[in-house]
């Protein structure tokens, strides 16, 4: 049997901080906690031999489990009962954990097999192998085999990639994206300049896996463990080659930072209740977000002293200021507790025409906005948190400003925003000869527009926005179902389109923005409707007001804009109307 195994080790939190009765306390991870810790889930302390090191202190511990085969019953129906297939109904699985403290540093590190690893996940830190990489790979260097990774957003919440040939960093880029686990090749230089092996015993390089552990797909001994642990926790002192995660997921083991982070939201959306003037902005959305804004009807379900509530409404709800009006509309003097209550047990459910469940889920699930905590910004997207350093707000502002300036609005004059709603403001360019107005009118519940102008070569779909904050992501999402579909009815004979003007010319609405859109558009027939689309370039524009008191400018200040959600969104359309060969603007309304 050989003493040299594959093995893996992670470096443990120095503390952690623990719920009990109700009180936060802050618990030092020691050998005592270890032993409590690991006795707790049922390993046994094991006697080591003496004298295995001088720098680290080693504890071993034990675990055995007997589980019950679930397939045996199923054979049972198959085969004679004397048959050796169904003789032992119980299978075994051993785990052990090595707890290894460095007399010097005072450094707790675990190494495990079996399926200790998942005890060790609590209290382990994050990132630790992909820190190690980070100060041995170069952003260039073609050492990416396999990698795990999801993005900030979108749909697809993790994928792995395999690589034919060998990528780097830089090739693999995608911003936004979250590496939970890097395969790379080492060579043998590497191996002996960062890790000490010795030249003789080495072939040919090696793979390290790098996650929140790291480990070298190569059998060791225990002596060479213990010498590869120290070389890493010399390798982490020094500063990093390349940085290879800006964005980090709060685990769900970080109880304590969770509920805080959870309770600052809650209390400033409690505060928006009881004063709409401490508006705090949180975005309503699904994780299937397609699916959510073409929804024909939501149903918002309250309980609210202990009544339940169903309120529908015809289209998604899109921030938490509606949710907050209708909770005001039952009762405007709840209590923090009741309020918190009400917010937590809520849920959204929306369907299409036919009332068929598109998306279903609890409120709270549906938030995504923006906090700062302990002076370090998070992002909150549909239920998972997020830390975003500050080298990923540097590149939020590096990439958005490379956008805005190189896409300068060059159209038709837009009206300065004296006063009033995006709705008010769209509204005055019914007056406008060479203006169409499409606000609130959504055919197949997609808003094309809101305001539609044109001049010799471009046929311009503006969107329009009061405030560059978090709910900019909702609108950019909006913009880019709205993009998509436009440029598949280009190929379809603008059939969509003719049912946008055939939405607002039949529409028998009995306020007066109805009857001024169906009125205005009327002057306009169908056929050089669609000839002034057909005959140009379609450029889309997103128009925005910034609210803010202070004098600022997106093209030349875009890093005084607070909400790094806003600008990561404008960053993902940018890419995304690119990827769909649309060209798209930014245009900021003047006041």
């Amino acid at each position: 049997m050989s003493d040299k195994i594959q093995n893996n080790f992670y470096l443990l939190k120095e503390s952690v901080k623990v719920l009990k009765k109700s009180k936060v306390i802050e618990e030092e991870i020691n050998f005592k906690f270890l032993k409590n810790l690991l006795k707790n889930k049922g390993f046994k302390e094991q006697s080591v031999l003496p004298n295995l090191s001088s720098k680290y202190e080693i504890q071993v511990y034990y675990k055995k489990t007997r589980n019950p085969i679930k397939w045996k019953g199923f054979i049972s129906t198959i085969v004679e009962q004397n048959e050796e297939i169904i003789k032992n109904i119980d299978s075994t699985s051993e785990s052990y954990v090595i707890i290894l403290f460095n007399l010097s540093t005072k450094k707790y590190f675990a190494s495990t097999g079996g399926y200790a690893h998942v005890t060790i996940q609590e209290i382990a830190t994050n990132d630790f192998g992909l820190e190690i990489l980070s100060r041995i790979i170069k952003f260039d260097d073609k050492a990416l085999r396999s990698s795990k990774e999801r993005n900030l957003t979108g749909g697809v919440q993790g994928a792995i990639k395999f690589f034919r040939n060998d990528y780097n960093l830089f090739e693999n880029e995608s911003f936004g994206n979250i590496y939970n686990e890097l395969n790379a090749s080492i060579s043998k230089d590497q191996l002996i300049n960062f890790f000490g092996f010795a030249k003789n015993d080495l072939k040919l390089g090696s793979l390290c896996i790098a996650k929140n552990s790291f480990s070298l797909k190569k059998s060791i001994s225990f002596i060479e463990l213990l010498t590869l642990i120290d070389k890493c926790e010399k390798l982490i002192k020094k500063a990093p080659i390349v940085e290879i995660n800006s964005i980090e997921k709060i685990s769900k083991s970080n109880v304590v930072l969770l509920n805080d982070l959870w309770e600052g939201v809650q209390n400033r959306i409690f505060d928006n209740y009881l004063n709409s003037n401490n508006f705090f902005s949180v975005e309503i959305a699904n994780k299937d977000f397609e699916k959510y804004y073409y929804a024909n009807s939501t149903v918002l379900t309250l309980t609210i002293n202990r009544r339940k509530q169903e309120i529908k409404f015809d289209y998604a709800i899109r921030n938490i200021q509606t949710v907050l009006d209708e909770i005001k509309n039952i009762d405007s003097n709840l209590s923090d507790l009741k309020f918190q209550t009400c917010i937590t047990t809520a849920t959204i459910e929306t369907f299409d025409e036919n009332g068929n469940v598109l998306t279903s889920d609890n409120l709270k699930n549906h938030f995504c906005t923006e906090v700062s905590h302990a002076n370090k910004s998070y992002f909150l997207i549909e239920r998972d948190w997020f830390e975003i350093r500050k080298t990923f707000i540097d590149k939020i502002n590096e990439q958005a400003d490379h956008f805005i300036n190189s896409n300068k609005y060059n159209g038709p004059q837009m009206d300065k925003w004296i006063t009033g709603s995006e709705n008010d403001y769209n509204s005055s360019y019914f007056t406008k000869p060479d203006s169409l107005v499409f606000d609130k009118f959504t055919p197949e519940n997609i808003e094309v527009c809101d305001i539609m102008r044109w001049d010799a070569n471009n046929i311009y779909f503006y969107h329009v926005k009061k405030g560059f904050d978090n709910s900019m992501r909702d609108l950019c999402s909006q913009i880019l179902i709205a993009g998509r579909k436009v440029i598949e009815d280009s190929k379809n004979s603008y059939k969509f389109l003719e049912k946008l003007y055939d939405t607002v010319t039949k529409n028998n609405g009995k306020s007066q923005y109805s009857i001024d859109a169906k009125k205005h558009l009327l002057k306009v027939k169908k056929t050089d409707f669609i000839t002034f689309i057909q005959n140009r370039k379609i450029v889309f524009v997103l128009a925005v007001l910034d609210t803010s008191t202070s004098v600022r400018s997106l093209e030349n200040d875009i890093e005084k804009f607070d909400s790094n959600i806003a600008k990561f969104s404008l960053n993902e359309l940018s890419k995304n109307m690119r990827n769909l060969e649309i060209d798209f603007k930014i245009l900021q309304v003047e006041k």
